[in-house]
């Protein structure tokens, strides 16, 4: 019997410890696929009268990658928190803040291809599946013109929660939260030139596509995509 009960505390303390290395690995694998920004730095850049200025819809860009802490400024021109209330760099309608964004990473140095989720809170990304999105969610030909927005190393996708929204009885406000995703947008937009970089403003999608890549689910809606990257120089 002594001999029984030891084997059954040996195969216990077993189980035990494979349970307790299978959850240290899977925290490992969770803190892995949390990416955490760098603090953006509010110092540089150009005026914005300026970026307002030079602003243009980019729609070529050179095969040049963007850099980590370009997506980490570009995400927070977006949806950055500014201070500790948790005030946003876009103005949101009773602080309901419906938006949220994500990021095709195609060719972003120090960041892995893959979908992301940007959190305000902790100035980060969460990934949310490996390997480039962009050619595949974008290969559909307009006017016999392959879509240009394939060749973007990023591509900034702004969705709306609309139930954030809708806290008045008897009021459709549904139409706040494009307002809202219009005013991130151009955040991003003006970020993008002081960065010397190129983008524009799309709404032409395949709603069904991006709605799997970026794994919404019901209720939350993509509104706006923003493809981002460095200008073609012309010759």
């Amino acid at each position: 019997m002594k001999k029984i009960a030891m084997i059954a505390i040996v195969i216990g303390l077993a189980v035990f410890f494979t349970a307790i290395m299978a959850q240290s690995d899977s925290s490992n694998q969770m803190a892995a696929d949390v990416i955490t920004l760098q603090e953006p730095h509010i110092d540089g850049g150009i005026s914005v009268e300026k970026a307002l200025l030079e602003r243009r819809s980019i729609r070529s860009f050179s095969d040049e990658a963007l850099t980590l802490e370009e997506v980490s400024l570009l995400c927070w021109a977006a949806q950055g928190v500014t201070d500790d209330k948790g005030h946003r760099t876009s103005p949101s309608a009773m602080a309901t803040y419906p938006l949220e964004l994500y990021l095709l990473a195609g060719n972003v140095t120090g960041l892995p291809s893959g979908v992301y989720h940007y959190s305000p809170q902790g100035h980060n990304l969460t990934a949310i599946s490996e390997g480039t999105k962009i050619p595949e969610l974008f290969n559909s030909s307009m006017g016999g013109k392959e879509d240009w927005r394939k060749s973007a190393p990023a591509v900034f996708i702004v969705t709306g929660v609309f139930e954030r929204m809708n806290k008045i009885p008897g009021q459709d406000l549904s139409r706040f939260v494009y307002v809202e995703a219009g005013t991130a947008s151009e955040n991003l937009l003006l970020e993008v030139v002081s960065l010397g970089l190129g983008s524009t403003y799309t709404a032409g999608f395949d709603e069904n596509k991006t709605r799997e890549y970026l794994s919404l689910e019901s209720g939350e809606t993509p509104i706006a995509v923003l493809p981002v990257g460095h200008k073609l120089e012309a010759d």
